[in-house]
């Protein structure tokens, strides 16, 4: 009798036992949480966005002083040797991001085909557009033309007129800018009536056109991290001034709402 009962626990028990489920969160193996990657295309006004000081998975082709049809069509040797060359890198792996960066010499046309020809090898990626910016010298000049049928300007009507061309090719994409020229012309204006704490443009730039690492350089890092999708930081500007920074961080606020265009 007393061995039948013991016998009846011990099923009793067997069914009321939980049995582990392999496919339970608790139970399965950790995984690594895949991060967000992009690539960067673009000349030193791409590196003064310092590509290495963002965040998530980061790739870069930058050839120094080059137009984006010139990178497309000479992407064997670029000036600065950590670059993934595009060819190897855009067909290779797939992208969240992609930033191409217009310069000096290409026309709306030829920008629109090879930013173009970017898209195919990376269907579902957002296309950020960085301007780059001006010469200093010429930055007003090139800022209030409205010509877009010559070779580039760093003018609100050449980005517009991209932006617009590129839209119309691809309805369906996304596009996205890191509006540098804009955020340069404000300051123009700021210092004009006295709302900046600088003097002159001069003390964002290093030379005729690249920026410094405690002034301007900060500026486009962040206008570029905002059209990336990626919070504001200052990591890595130990030497920026507590006036600068705010400064800086409340101009690029008021123009991050306004990155995205789709």
């Amino acid at each position: 009798m007393r061995a039948r009962r013991i016998v009846f626990v011990l099923i009793a028990t067997a069914f009321l036992t939980p049995v582990s489920d392999p496919l339970r969160a608790s139970d399965a193996p950790p995984t690594e949480q895949t991060k967000t990657s992009y690539y960067l295309i673009g000349n030193s006004l791409t590196w003064d966005t310092i590509p290495g000081f963002l965040d998530g998975d980061v790739q870069w082709h930058v050839d120094c002083g080059k137009s984006l049809p010139y990178i497309f069509e000479h992407p064997e040797a670029p000036c600065v040797k950590s670059s993934t060359l595009w060819p190897n890198a855009l067909k290779n792996k797939q992208y969240d991001f992609i930033s191409v960066q217009p310069h000096y010499g290409s026309t709306l046309k030829q920008d629109v085909s090879v930013i173009s020809h970017w898209m195919k090898l990376q269907p579902n990626a957002v296309f950020v557009i960085h301007s780059g910016w001006a010469r200093a010298a010429t930055r007003a000049e090139e800022y209030a033309n409205k010509e877009t049928t010559q070779t580039l300007v760093h003018s609100p009507a050449y980005f517009s007129a991209l932006i617009a061309k590129l839209e119309e090719m691809h309805p369906t994409r996304k596009f996205r800018q890191t509006r540098a020229i804009d955020l340069l012309d404000e300051i123009a204006r700021d210092i004009k009536t006295k709302k900046a704490p600088f003097k002159n443009m001069n003390e964002l730039h290093r030379d005729k056109i690249h920026m410094k690492m405690e002034t301007g350089r900060y500026l486009m890092h962040n206008a570029m991290r905002i059209a990336l999708g990626q919070p504001i930081s200052d990591r890595g500007f130990k030497n920026l001034k507590e006036s600068h920074k705010q400064y800086f961080n409340k101009l690029l606020k008021a123009h991050g709402g306004i990155s995205q265009t789709a």
